[in-house]
């Protein structure tokens, strides 16, 4: 290229520092976006969620439910946790269902209200972490 060997060496090292420089600028800035983007479904299910027993008591007005709920966390720790704190899990929903009647838990607004009551008990539990959602996965009431 040019008759100066110390140019050529400069200009060589140059051009590796502006590739290294772009190949970091580009590992960075899609490793920040993945980490932005939702969980997948699959991820969600297998490594963000926790299924509850099913759980049967009877509601204010003497009827019965059978409930059984699918909890979203928000990293792998919450989820640890929330498994072993089930016992309280177990204990808010049926503080929850028995202030309850079958007239308040009927159709799709009394269904919200339950998953978003439970979700605000269970996140002032939590230590490591938030719950996401709570799906409601069984209900019969009788």
């Amino acid at each position: 290229m040019f008759r100066s060997k110390t140019l050529n060496t400069l200009l060589i090292v140059m051009a590796c520092f502006t590739l290294a420089g772009a190949g970091v600028f580009y590992y960075l800035s899609h490793k920040a976006h993945a980490k932005d983007s939702p969980p997948s479904i699959g991820e969600v299910v297998d490594h963000l969620s926790v299924t509850t027993d099913e759980i049967t008591t009877n509601l204010k007005d003497n009827k019965f439910i059978k409930v059984t709920f699918l909890i979203e966390v928000s990293n792998k720790k919450a989820k640890s946790e929330l498994e072993k704190r089930q016992f309280q899990v177990n204990n808010e929903i049926l503080y929850l269902l028995s202030n309850k009647s079958e007239a308040d838990l009927n159709g799709e607004k009394g269904l919200q209200k339950l998953e978003t009551s439970l979700q605000e008990k269970l996140n002032n539990l939590m230590k490591n972490g938030t719950i996401v959602h709570v799906y409601t996965t069984e209900k019969i009431i009788q």
